[in-house]
């Protein structure tokens, strides 16, 4: 399945770029904030004035954007560089050796989610299922958009390192072992290091499987157990953040900078949009990803029952819906959908395996309607993906022109 993917992901981004290969790694926008740490490193840029930064100084600026999804690209970045000597193009960090590394990085770890995500599923769910859930989560969610469409952004690269995450607990659950340790806490660094907000996904590794008076004893065991696991884990930790550290002192002064509390942005925490991040025709949830709508419901109704772990995601999910709804930009500019949610697919899984398990259950017919809606669900999400002009949101963003869109996508 993993290489499948990874190769049907490589040419829908090729064929989704083709038209402006040579904008996808200049364009100043979000993208280009996470990715400007790599092309530094080959001295195209000052590290006190990178391209996508905002100033604190006269002469200094600062990134908003920390520096994990450089650290995940990293790999392909430098074998790009090595294309680009080779092949005599310039070893700038901008050439289309690396544009093609952006590329693979995504398809990559797509694929690498999807693995992980199916290796966890399976330990508790029927092949079968573990099979079609990140096929779903691909094609009939937003986690499309942002793997196929825009590959720079954070949530790919998020959605598969909760997955491993996601993986690693339940194998540190059923035997516990000091190298797993090691990889949950080294996944826990980098995680924050992607996008702090997520650190919020650390409570699921911490009570995944048992009450939480239980689980927490438990994982004190675990550190008890594998200490070198620990002492391991919390190495790799600093080697992905003090180059961070070392930065934000370089840049500012500070070792640590609050990014969100720059150049007046901020949270609203009394107004929060709730229903706005869900239903507003500026990005709703539900309204752009209406599988999650389901998925959502599904949740809930097993975290009333008290079903293993759905509280937890739960909770995980209304922090993460009330921290975007509080946010002074509640929709999230400039994207398609509610991208805030991207990553948190990967523990959305979980519901959605539950339904999928359920529908197994069901007479054929009512198990062939359901897939046919599903179906249509992602044949409209990859056609709106494909369709999707900047901006769909502001005053001149309606529920028309919503739509519009929607019957364009649906009949062609």
């Amino acid at each position: 399945m993993g290489i499948l993917l990874f190769l049907v992901a490589v040419s829908l981004i090729r064929f989704a770029h083709a038209d402006r290969i040579n904008d996808v790694l200049i364009h100043k926008s979000d993208p280009l904030g996470y990715y400007h740490y790599l092309p530094a490193l080959l001295g195209t840029h000052e590290w006190a004035n990178l391209p996508h930064v905002i100033m604190v100084g006269y002469h200094n600026g600062v990134s908003v954007f920390t520096s994990g999804v450089a650290w995940m690209q990293a790999p392909f970045f430098g074998i790009a560089a090595i294309v680009a000597r080779v092949s005599g193009q310039p070893v700038d960090g901008y050439s289309l050796p690396f544009v093609h590394a952006r590329f693979v990085a995504s398809a990559f770890y797509l694929a690498l989610g999807s693995v992980f995500l199916f290796l966890a599923l399976r330990r508790n769910y029927s092949s079968r299922v573990a099979l079609i859930v990140p096929l779903v989560l691909f094609s009939a969610t937003n986690l499309y958009f942002y793997v196929v469409y825009d590959p720079g952004m954070s949530h790919i690269y998020s959605y598969a390192l909760i997955a491993w995450l996601y993986y690693l607990t339940v194998r540190m659950v059923e035997r516990p072992r000091a190298d797993r340790l090691a990889g949950m806490i080294a996944l826990a660094g980098m995680i924050t290091l992607v996008r702090p907000l997520n650190a919020v996904v650390l409570l699921f590794p911490l009570l995944y499987g048992a009450r939480p008076g239980e689980a927490i004893k438990e994982r004190l065991r675990w550190v008890a157990r594998c200490r070198l696991g620990l002492i391991a884990g919390l190495g790799l930790v600093l080697v992905a953040w003090v180059p961070q550290l070392l930065y934000w002192k370089h840049a500012t002064g500070k070792w640590f900078v609050f990014t969100y509390g720059l150049n007046g942005q901020g949270f609203d925490w009394q107004h929060p949009h709730l229903m706005d991040v869900l239903l507003s025709h500026q990005n709703g949830w539900f309204v752009y990803t209406p599988l999650m709508a389901v998925v959502t419901m599904v949740l809930l109704w097993h975290a009333r029952r008290g079903t293993a772990n759905a509280r937890t995601i739960a909770v995980i999910c209304a922090l993460v819906w009330y921290s975007y709804a509080s946010w002074w930009c509640w929709w999230l500019g400039g994207s398609f959908g509610h991208r805030g949610f991207v990553e948190y697919y990967a523990l959305l899984a979980l519901p959605l395996a539950r339904a999928l398990e359920w529908l197994m259950r069901r007479p054929r017919r009512f198990q062939e309607m359901t897939f046919v809606g599903i179906g249509v669900l992602a044949f409209l999400n990859i056609r709106m993906s494909h369709l999707y002009q900047w901006p769909w949101e502001g005053p001149e963003w309606t529920w028309q022109k919503v739509g519009d869109v929607c019957l364009k996508a649906l009949l062609g």
